[in-house]
């Protein structure tokens, strides 16, 4: 396998088995057996979707899987599952509809709502709240008699669609548009008038994206179980010698202190690696002379923690790190000096990087330092929304030209990536180096609270930490 400065290059995106300098011979040995076997045209196909990205709001295997909006507005996670509501309906102005009770499933996946007897929709009704609970089978049916005593003969539902490059775009490849395509369906059929049906999407995330007391505390407590999290690992990190060991202790500790899972997939990445935005392979060793970005969080309900740190391997940062780490750290905490109700996410963005690169010319170039930066003038945005998803809000991030709302929790999220040089003390310092660090911030009126301020990042907390100090 070809190797960059002791990293593996391309063992994220080939598996060679095992087999080293012989996988290509390999790989030839079985395509021609199959050839000769079958001696015809053959065409075969990959996977259309990594892991998770077959929808937008989730990953695969994790405890917490229910689209948003619909967990957001009911707490069920199940598969099959259909909300109706109807405020000018004097039967009942809420249904849920589920499938059938089905105890030989239940056997292998454990408790489901279901209908089918009283017993199994009165636990459905008492655990839920919802008074009116109906087989999913009828669903049509009493959608479409409801829709015909309406006397404006208007339906909503949820899709995913926003601007982007001037253009109105949507999302069509999730379960939201496959559902908004068959209640077209069902319009159709019952002859309703064109334009009968209307997207909800704003006035959904106008109500969700504010976080309640209850989501609050939860993220505060997501935060505090990631912090525990990390300091264990700090403590321990000498005796971690490769990414996935890292990957393997942190998510362990996480895990240990939360049953609802991981926010995503930790990114864990050394030297030059933390170069990759999207770093997923976690399989190279780690050098004591390198620098560790390490991208991080777990769940509790459905609220997420969602970390970056970057840390030293070998316990301490080097002269150049520690100017380049705290260039970035600059910036981060300006941010969260800024950030408040009525201000943009594209304003923080602009306050942002404009502080990134001022420090890196004033503290770093005109300090006799050279560098070949990864990107021009900015990697990436600095915030994103946080909530029900881990990325929450719409897709496009429109809301970033939006004035923020209390209430709305955000990442604040500075980097700096690419080649750096300089001498320092007399000694010369070059390496390839990514960092990161970001934190979860809840605005209010008149500024912001940092919800993951138990996650140290000062470069003493760090330090004394991965030392053995408390």
């Amino acid at each position: 396998m070809m190797q960059r400065d002791g990293k593996k290059i391309y063992s994220g995106i080939f598996r060679d088995g095992g087999a080293g300098a012989y996988a290509k011979r390999r790989f030839r040995e079985r395509r021609k057996k199959l050839m000769d076997a079958e001696n015809m045209l053959m065409v075969l196909t990959g996977v259309p979707y990594g892991p998770g990205q077959e929808t937008l709001w989730t990953y695969a295997f994790v405890p917490t899987y229910q689209e948003p909006s619909l967990m957001y507005l009911t707490g069920v996670n199940q598969t099959e599952v259909i909300l109706l509501l109807d405020p000018h309906s004097k039967e009942s102005d809420e249904i849920l509809f589920v499938k059938k009770k089905d105890p030989s499933k239940e056997f292998w996946d454990g408790i489901r709502f279901g209908v089918g007897d009283p017993k199994s929709v009165n636990e459905a009704k008492r655990v839920t709240g919802i008074k009116d609970v109906r087989d999913i089978d009828d669903f049509e049916a009493v959608f479409r008699d409801r829709f015909k005593r309406q006397s404006k003969k208007r339906v909503g539902t949820f899709w995913l669609e926003g601007i982007r490059n001037g253009r109105r775009t949507t999302i069509k490849s999730d379960h939201n548009w496959n559902f908004k395509q068959q209640v077209e369906r069902m319009l159709r059929k019952w002859k309703a008038p064109k334009g009968a049906l209307h997207n909800i999407m704003e006035t959904h995330f106008d109500l969700r994206l504010p976080l309640d007391k209850y989501d609050v505390e939860n993220t505060l407590k997501a935060n505090r179980l990631t912090a525990a999290a990390f300091k264990e690992t700090l403590g321990r990190f000498r005796e971690l010698k490769t990414e996935y060991e890292i990957q393997g202790f942190i998510e362990g500790q996480m895990l240990m202190r939360s049953p609802y899972g991981l926010s995503f997939p930790s990114i864990i990445a050394s030297g030059h690696n933390a170069t990759v935005l999207h770093y997923v392979k976690n399989d190279d060793p780690v050098k004591k002379h390198e620098m560790v970005l390490l991208d991080f969080g777990v769940r509790w309900m459905t609220m997420h923690a969602d970390i970056s740190r970057t840390v030293p391997a070998s316990g301490k940062y080097n002269p150049l790190q520690k100017l380049l780490y705290e260039i970035v750290l600059k910036a981060q905490l300006e941010v969260e000096r800024q950030a408040c109700a009525g201000r943009t996410i594209q304003e923080l963005n602009e306050l942002c990087w404009n502080t990134v690169n001022h420090h890196l010319k004033r503290d770093f170039l005109d300090q006799g330092g050279k560098c070949k930066l990864k990107y021009k003038e900015r990697p990436h945005g600095v915030s994103h929304l946080i909530g029900e998803q881990e990325h929450d809000g719409d897709p496009f991030r429109n809301y970033a030209v939006q004035p923020m709302k209390p209430g709305w929790l955000i990442s604040n999220e500075p980097g700096l990536y690419g080649e750096f040089k300089m001498k320092l003390n007399g000694k010369s310092y070059e390496q390839e180096i990514g960092i990161r660090i970001e934190d979860n911030l809840l605005i209010t009126e008149k500024g912001c609270r940092n919800l993951s301020q138990s996650v140290p990042k000062r470069v003493a907390e760090v330090e004394k930490l991965m030392s053995g100090g408390e």
